[in-house]
């Protein structure tokens, strides 16, 4: 028998998946559903289709779109991918959503196209008012990933990724099996620089700007777990100062970091509570 992993986002893949080309970079993304839009932003593992289970919940109401991430290696490029894929869809308004390493991406893209955001929602992420430094963090990173074999580079990022990432109690051999999997047969040494390289881009750029953020009106929802590691008590301040504005903060109580895994029932609720 396969991965039921595997098997379900492969049959998730088969329905809803669709693809566009820009300029030489081949576009891979999500769209399902009926309603109010959702622009979603999947996380490091670099894969929407992950998410299937919350996904697939969340298009009972909403149209849902949900990008791949192609190894680009700047914020630009990966934003006029997104232009393109809700310019294919016909979508000029959309609730903005993104999950951990989403979310950084969601915040530079909201400063680029406010006026198209109706709210933004940040799961299992960190405000991005990063110092010019942060880049050169990057830099070092992109540097070593550079340096070593790509096959070491493959099991450092699968054992960081394992440090956070949370899913059903009996289901984390599949989930493992499956995140493996990806990382072995899909992602490129290209993909983990473009991880690195696309936050480099985006610092510089001095993209995510305090004066846009405060000056766009829309509502800003910040879902955080009590047991991810990824999130600290100063997140809420500091998204507070960045905004301009206090964000309503969604709790997911125990669910960890990657609550879309671990209960994609019960994370699908939640967003619909900030999605209205």
């Amino acid at each position: 028998m396969g991965n039921p992993v595997l098997l379900s986002m492969c049959r998730f893949s088969e329905r809803h998946g669709h693809g566009l080309t820009l300029g030489t970079r081949r576009w891979r993304y999500y769209a399902l559903g009926q309603g109010p839009a959702v622009f979603w932003l999947t996380g490091g593992l670099r894969r929407a289709a992950f998410g299937f289970g919350f996904l697939e919940r969340l298009a009972r109401a909403h149209r849902v779109l949900a990008p791949d991430y192609p190894p680009v290696m700047t914020f630009l490029e990966m934003a006029d991918g997104f232009d393109a894929i809700l310019a294919a869809e016909g979508v000029n308004r959309f609730a903005l959503g993104g999950q951990s390493y989403g979310g950084l991406l969601a915040q530079g893209y909201l400063a680029r196209r406010p006026e198209a955001v109706e709210r933004l929602v940040l799961s299992s992420s960190g405000p991005a008012a990063y110092r010019p430094l942060w880049a050169r963090v990057d830099d070092l990173a992109i540097a070593l990933v550079q340096l070593l074999p790509e096959r070491r580079v493959k099991r450092l990022l699968a054992a960081g990724l394992g440090k956070v990432i949370t899913t059903p109690e009996g289901g984390e051999e599949a989930w493992r099996q499956a995140m493996e999997h990806v990382l072995v047969n899909e992602l490129t040494r290209a993909d983990v620089i473009s991880h690195f390289a696309v936050a480099a881009s985006l610092i510089r750029s001095r993209q995510i700007d305090r004066q846009t953020l405060a000056a766009w009106p829309g509502a800003v929802f910040v879902l955080t777990a009590e047991n991810d590691p990824t999130q600290s008590p100063k997140d809420i301040p500091a998204y507070a100062a960045l905004f301009g504005r206090q964000p309503e903060v969604v709790s997911l109580g125990t669910m960890g970091h990657t609550a879309a895994l671990q209960d994609p029932e019960a994370y699908a609720e939640l967003l619909e509570r900030a999605l209205g």
